[in-house]
C-alpha cells in the first residue's frame, strides 16, 4: 500500500482475498466492484455515489498538496507533489463511462502519478451525461487546458491523461484542438482507453469475455447516455476514427483481462501507422483500472511508476 493510503474498500477486499490466487482474487474483487458499473436498474445518482465510495479515499498518498480551482464553468482539483520538476502539468480526465466518476474518485491514483511523474496534476470536474451529453465534457476539458496555458505553462510542458472514458476525452481533445490552431500537448497517457463507442472491436464480440466488470451491453448503454448512435464515428466521440498524423507521443496502458484491450491495441496500431511514438503496455492478468487499487495488487504501483518514468523522460 502507498504511504498515506487510508483503510477503505480495497483494503477490506485485500483482507478477504489475500490468501487466494490472483485470478480468483480478480473474480472476487469484480463481484464487489460491479456496484460501480452502470445498470439501467440503478439510478444514476446512486451509481455516482457508489463509484466515489469505491474509488475515493479521504487521504492522499506521498504528501501531495491539493487545492480547488475554477476552470471555466466547472471546478477542478490541482494536485502538487513534494517534488515538481519545472512547470510540467498533467491534465487528467477521470473515467466513469461519461456518466459517473469525479476528481475525488481519481485523486488517489492521480496523487501517485503526480509523485512518480514529478508533475502537478489538474483534475477537472467535467459535467456528466446524461444531463450534459456530448460535447459538454469535451468543452470542459478544453476550458481546463486553456486555464493551464493562462497560468503561463507552455504547451510542451503539458501532458493529457485519462482512464476509460477519460482517456477518450483526452484523445478527443487533441482532435478538437488541431483545427483550431491551438498548440498540442507534449504527450498523452491513455489508461484502458475507450476509443470506439460503437463497441465493435473483437474484444466486444468475442464469445468469452474475460472482463469481470464490463460487457458490450453495459458499454453500449453508457455510450448512448453520452451521445446518439449515428455520432459514434465522429472523431470527437470516438478518437480511433480521427487523424493521427499530428498526434503527440502516446503511452497506452491496459490490463489483459478487460474488454477494452482491443481498443488499446487498435489505438496503438493507428498511431504507429502514422509514425507516432507509441508505447503499448499490456499488463498481463490485470483488469480495468487496476492502477487505482494499490492495496489489492503491488503491480498497480509498478504500473503507475512506468507511466511516471515516461513523463519524466519527456514522452520517450
Amino acid at each position: 500500500m502507498l504511504a498515506g493510503h487510508a483503510l477503505g474498500v480495497y483494503d477490506i477486499l485485500l483482507i478477504i482475498i489475500m490468501d487466494v490466487s490472483s485470478s480468483k482474487a480478480l473474480r472476487m474483487a469484480g463481484k464487489h466492484l460491479k456496484k460501480s458499473v452502470y445498470s439501467p436498474k440503478v439510478a444514476i445518482k446512486t451509481l455516482r455515489t457508489t463509484y466515489d465510495a469505491l474509488y475515493g479515499t479521504p487521504l492522499l498518498p506521498n504528501n501531495i498538496d491539493q487545492k480547488e480551482v475554477d476552470v471555466g464553468p466547472v471546478s477542478a482539483l490541482f494536485l502538487v507533489p513534494e517534488l515538481a520538476l519545472g512547470k510540467r502539468v498533467i491534465l487528467y480526465a477521470h473515467g466513469g463511462g461519461f456518466i459517473s466518476g469525479s476528481p475525488y474518485a481519481s485523486r488517489s491514483l492521480c496523487a501517485s502519478l503526480a509523485h512518480e511523474a514529478a508533475s502537478r496534476i489538474l483534475i477537472p470536474a467535467y459535467r456528466l451525461a446524461p444531463e450534459f451529453p456530448y460535447p459538454t465534457a469535451l468543452e470542459d476539458l478544453y476550458n481546463s487546458y486553456a486555464w493551464i496555458l493562462k497560468q503561463g505553462i507552455p504547451a510542451d510542458e503539458v501532458y493529457f491523461a485519462g482512464d476509460g472514458a477519460g482517456a477518450n476525452l483526452a484523445l478527443s481533445l487533441i482532435q478538437y484542438l488541431k483545427p483550431r490552431n491551438i498548440r498540442l500537448p507534449a504527450g498523452c497517457i491513455a489508461i484502458s482507453p475507450w476509443v470506439d463507442l460503437s463497441c465493435s472491436s473483437s474484444s466486444f464480440t468475442a464469445r468469452k469475455n474475460p472482463d469481470p466488470l464490463f460487457t458490450k451491453d453495459i458499454m453500449s448503454a453508457q455510450a448512448l447516455q453520452y451521445t446518439w448512435q449515428d455520432n459514434f464515428t465522429n472523431p470527437g466521440v470516438s478518437p480511433l476514427f480521427g487523424d493521427f498524423s499530428f498526434m503527440p507521443p502516446l503511452y497506452i496502458q491496459c490490463g489483459s483481462e478487460e474488454i477494452l484491450l482491443d481498443d488499446a491495441k487498435q489505438l496503438a496500431e493507428r498511431a504507429r501507422t502514422e509514425g507516432v511514438a507509441t508505447v503499448l503496455d499490456i499488463e498481463e492478468g490485470m483488469w480495468h483500472l487496476f492502477q487505482s487499487i494499490d492495496s489489492l495488487t503491488p503491480r498497480a504501483h509498478v504500473a503507475v511508476r512506468k507511466i511516471g518514468q515516461w513523463v519524466r523522460s519527456g514522452g520517450r
